[in-house]
């Protein structure tokens, strides 16, 4: 399974040489920290009641979810929860839940795989027993859940599978056009489907799962709803573990150019790789480098046509290359990609490998509506960037001149249908009994690692930073025993690591 806590590439129109610009999918996060020593007591030890139910809402904090076998081993399940915190009286939206009961649990472990977009319900169904330990899993009752405007929660859905394959290929909608889209389709959902909303929704779903405290565990864009969690239910934070951090602090044109650079260093360590790989016909350093142009250039001006009649364009390459860019496990496979390439002038394996970065499936659907989510959750969140478009893409040449071209376009949400409601404060810093181990992963190019470091110092003294030397994007269930051991300890037993833990 592909797990995408990333933000899905997301085509956008370019001026200069090349025929379009595309906004990559790069701005989700998840990471690793940890607070001050001392356990978290256990739940038949905690004492006091969490804080009272915000008023208004007593009737979706006291639902009890009807749990249904499904998918086999998983149960299923949906709550209400409001469409407007602002009117809780007002119409109501359900939330998805799918649940890997724990022989002996202590409780709940609510899951997010990032995004914005992602399906937590995906996560666990397709991957509970690959990305969670058997530890884990025997002591928590797994839960994922899909955001409000994810999956099955209230999708937001704007374009036709056909239009997502335009837009990968190189044919993206403009902003205005996208949202008009949005709009006539999803109604009120639209304005509802910002990170703080969620959060809210987070709280609920602790409490009809029975959780004194969240203990969470959030991938990519997961660790920015578990900060925001925190500094809205202070009192209700267990255990923490955001992998692969995003910092709340940092505007839309900060993100942009800071994952460029980092998916920069990340091909060059790719190249050297491939360099130094007899059977990889990349050349290493700067070489290997213009070489990856020049495949791009070739692509632009001859895409080559693929078995099931589509075309693999300059920008279908990008999205194959991101792969292994998000998890190294892949760079055989993009090896073996660019052998065939090269070859046999075939892009089949190439191909492949950019569908499965992008969700597509084998009969040409997608697997959720993370693109579409991805959009409307991120023009909530951030306010009016206001930016220079130019400016932003001379700065992206700058600091990734292989593929900042595609990471660059029109990033501001002025044609929205739906209005900003986020801001770039900091994470508060934990109080109480709560706890937050934050993962940064060196070489993750699409939460770098200072993020990591930037939100476990926001999240203050107990929350503790624990770094794993390494490539790809995040790093718990894909990276080693020191990492699982770390997490694991942690959430079951409240162990802090070591002070400068790095595996």
């Amino acid at each position: 399974m592909i797990r995408r806590p990333g933000l899905p590439a997301l085509p956008r129109h370019r001026a200069g040489t090349r025929r379009g610009r595309w906004a990559a999918a790069l701005a989700a996060a998840a990471a690793v920290v940890l607070a001050a020593t001392g356990c978290t007591p256990q739940p038949d030890e905690r004492g006091p009641e969490p804080a009272a139910v915000p008023s208004g809402l007593e009737r979706f904090y006291e639902q009890k979810p009807a749990w249904e076998e499904c998918q086999g081993s998983f149960e299923c399940a949906s709550v209400q929860v409001p469409l407007d915190y602002a009117a809780p009286e007002g119409e109501s939206i359900e939330l998805a839940m799918i649940r890997k009961r724990a022989p002996m649990p202590e409780g709940s472990l609510l899951v997010n795989p990032g995004g914005p977009g992602a399906s937590g319900v995906q996560l666990v169904r397709n991957t509970a027993t690959t990305t969670f330990s058997t530890d884990l899993r025997e002591n928590f009752h797994l839960v994922g859940f899909d955001p409000r405007g994810v999956g099955q929660s209230a999708a937001v859905e704007c374009r036709t599978d056909a239009q997502l394959d335009e837009g990968r290929a190189g044919e993206p909608m403009s902003i205005a056009e996208l949202g008009e889209l949005c709009d006539a389709k999803n109604g009120e959902i639209l304005s509802h489907v910002d990170t703080d909303s969620a959060a809210r929704d987070l709280d609920i779903l602790r409490a009809v799962n029975g959780d004194h405290d969240l203990n969470y565990l959030g991938f990519s864009y997961g660790t920015k709803l578990g900060a925001a969690y925190a500094d809205l239910f202070p009192e209700n934070v267990g255990r923490l573990v955001l992998d692969g951090a995003m910092d709340p602090t940092l505007g839309i044109s900060e993100v942009t150019l800071a994952q460029a650079e980092s998916f920069q260093q990340e091909l060059r360590a790719l190249v050297e790789w491939c360099g130094g790989e007899a059977s990889c016909p990349l050349a290493g350093g700067q070489d290997g480098l213009d070489e990856l142009v020049q495949i791009m250039d070739r692509l632009e001006a001859d895409p080559i046509p693929v078995e099931d009649g589509r075309e693999f364009t300059e920008a279908e390459f990008v999205n194959a290359l991101l792969l292994p860019l998000y998890d190294d496990g892949w760079w055989q496979s993009f090896s073996e990609g660019l052998t065939e390439l090269q070859r046999q002038d075939s892009a089949e394996s190439l191909m492949y490998m950019a569908d499965a970065r992008s969700g597509r499936l084998d009969d040409g659907t997608y697997a959720d509506n993370s693109w579409d989510a991805f959009t409307a959750i991120n023009c909530l969140d951030y306010p009016d960037p206001r930016v220079d478009g130019a400016a932003l893409d001379r700065a992206l040449d700058d600091v990734s001149p292989t593929i900042g071209w595609y990471l660059g376009g029109d990033l501001s949400c002025d044609a929205w249908p739906a209005p900003p409601v986020g801001d770039l404060d900091p994470a508060q810093p934990l109080a109480g009994d709560a706890q937050a181990l934050v993962i940064g992963t060196t070489g993750d190019p699409a939460t770098p690692y200072e993020w990591s470091e930037a939100l476990a110092e926001q999240l203050g003294p107990r929350a503790r930073l624990v770094t794993y030397e390494g490539h790809g994007h995040t790093a718990y269930g894909r990276s080693n025993d020191c990492i699982t051991k770390a997490v694991d300890a942690f959430l079951i037993d409240g162990e802090v690591p070591a002070e400068g833990l790095t595996c």
